[in-house]
């Protein structure tokens, strides 16, 4: 419906962003990466919006979203 109004644009769904990338330990194992995976992103206002609906903030949530200010300089908006 925003896209419709023009309020936002580019929307995206499931955007899947690399945190800790895969790599393996001293035997050779691999070990997978580390993904967030955004429900939705889109331009509003000439700013990239990165949004997690949420229904209860989990611990894991909690930890990518630091991640995410970390690593990719984003900050995770939220929406109950």
């Amino acid at each position: 419906m925003m896209q419709r109004q023009r309020s936002i644009s580019n929307l995206r769904r499931q955007v899947e962003y690399i945190l800790i990338p895969a790599q393996r330990d001293a035997n050779g194992k691999a070990i997978r990466a580390v993904k967030y995976i955004a429900d939705f992103v889109y331009d509003m206002a000439g700013k990239q919006i990165v949004e997690d609906v949420k229904g209860v903030r989990t611990k894991d949530f909690i930890l990518k979203a630091k991640l995410m200010l970390h690593v990719h300089g984003i900050t995770v908006k939220e929406t109950k």
